[in-house]
């Protein structure tokens, strides 16, 4: 459970990073119409799926003792593979459920 946690901190993060990065914590943009809601969530991931990607990218440096290319091995390949997966469906979740959340919580008439 602990390695969970751990993860879902990390996209926590990411997230955050994301929304300090385009002010949505502002009450405007938070609780604001459908498209700047929206268009300002979109931001906020963009952001933040760059720092995810930039992470993964350090982790996978640190892990494998230096720059690495698919072919290399089966090993880093099957790790490279692994953490392809990790973040698609880590940005395909988060942006599925804040997104919604942000648009239910929008001044949508």
């Amino acid at each position: 459970m602990a390695p969970t946690l751990i993860h879902g901190a990390g996209l926590a993060c990411c997230w955050l990073l994301g929304c300090l990065a385009v002010r949505g914590y502002e009450r405007d943009i938070f609780e604001g119409e459908l498209p700047q809601v929206v268009l300002s969530t979109i931001k906020a991931g963009a952001f933040a799926c760059g720092v995810l990607i930039s992470c993964t990218q350090l982790d996978l440096y640190q892990e494998m003792g230096g720059y690495v290319q698919l072919g290399a091995s089966q090993e880093t390949d099957l790790r490279i593979y692994r953490a392809l997966v990790e973040i698609i469906n880590d940005i395909v979740f988060e942006a599925g459920c804040l997104l919604t959340w942000r648009v239910l919580r929008s001044k949508s008439e």
